[in-house]
């Protein structure tokens, strides 16, 4: 039995003790109340697209969760799907509470806010349609939520096994583990989020409205949503218990588009925050490779796209003989000749 002191205020400032027949949501009062304690339950919302067996094995997962059933919902947001997403969350039964629904297609950003605007829980765990969620996952947001109060968390989601052929997933993965590094234990957190696992108070995400639905490009509404979370004085926490694993492969094609699109989506984060497009993109324009880059796509996109459709052979053939430097030189080569194309694209010019 313990007893723990209270505000002035709160039962009039006595102490109160947890009685073993007591419900854990209930304290005992010296003076006799019961008076109760709400425990923080999460709403997990999962936008999907086209995305069937990952979503399922997602679900899957979140079945063996050490948290009681009863603590945490989850709610599928189908952005348009056709590939058979809906008749198989039809059928699906799962040991928690399960809801899902369907939309036309309107971008991750927009199926996670209509996620939340439903959710039933003070806690919100926004999760990828394409994680492998371990069974702490969800008692370990709820944890650091209880303990520390309004915080943002980030969790961890290295690659599945299986997920480490293509070059383009071991970069991400790079980027991934070295922006969250150390990742053997609990630290302040970048806003400059990863936002395939994180969980914030539902307060905190109304108190920003959202994500911000105009960011279709990749890499663009997370680190938005972040910023604008920091800005209100929210901690971040990274928290590596909060363990899922990413069945992420990126294909040849996927590796163009993305660095493209984050290219882009830097000069409108640079815009949209006051950020300089130096600390966004991770560095100055100081190099040769940089401008001649940035020259060429100002002069033809067509022409660049060509050539760097070229130099993802190179990717390919890294990707043959299966060896790592080789493979990870190769895609960042590429990403950056994209990355550069999506700055571009959007009007910057170095200097």
């Amino acid at each position: 039995m313990g007893t723990l002191s209270l505000p002035v205020g709160y039962c009039l400032g006595a102490t109160f003790e947890l009685e073993p027949w007591l419900p854990p949501c209930a304290i005992l009062c010296s003076r006799g109340e019961i008076f109760a304690v709400t425990e923080l339950k999460a709403s997990i919302c999962i936008p999907a697209y086209n995305r069937r067996e990952l979503l399922l094995a997602t679900l899957h997962s979140l079945d063996e969760q050490t948290a009681a059933p009863d603590r945490y919902e989850v709610i599928v947001a189908d952005d348009g799907s056709t590939d058979g997403s809906l008749e198989a969350l039809s059928r699906l039964e799962t040991g928690y509470e399960l809801r899902w629904f369907t939309q036309p297609n309107a971008g991750p950003a927009a199926a996670s806010n209509a996620a939340a605007k439903i959710a039933k829980h003070e806690i919100l765990i926004f999760l990828d349609a394409d994680q492998i969620c371990m069974p702490e996952m969800v008692a370990a947001h709820l944890e650091i939520h209880e303990r520390q109060g309004d915080v943002f968390v980030q969790g961890l989601y290295p690659l599945a096994d299986g997920y480490r052929s293509r070059a383009g997933s071991l970069l991400y993965e790079r980027s991934l583990l070295r922006s969250l590094a150390p990742i053997d234990r609990p630290h302040a957190a970048s806003p400059h989020m990863w936002s395939a696992q994180i969980s914030v108070r539902r307060s905190a995400w109304e108190r920003v409205g959202g994500f911000d639905t105009t960011f279709r490009e990749y890499g663009g509404e997370d680190t938005d949503f972040g910023l604008r979370v920091a800005a209100l004085g929210v901690p971040f926490v990274f928290e590596p218990r909060a363990l899922s694993y990413h069945l992420h492969d990126i294909s040849y094609r996927s590796l163009r588009r993305q660095a493209f699109d984050e290219g882009r989506s830097i000069i409108r984060l640079s815009k949209k925050h006051g950020i300089p497009v130096e600390t966004l993109y991770g560095g100055r324009f100081d190099q040769w490779i940089d401008r001649l880059f940035e020259a060429g796509w100002v002069r033809s996109s067509r022409t660049m796209d060509g050539l760097g459709r070229g130099l993802t052979v190179g990717v390919m053939a890294a990707d043959a003989v299966r060896v790592r430097w080789a493979q990870l030189l190769a895609a960042r080569f590429v990403h950056r000749f994209y990355k550069i194309g999506g700055l571009v694209a959007e009007g910057y010019r170095a200097g």
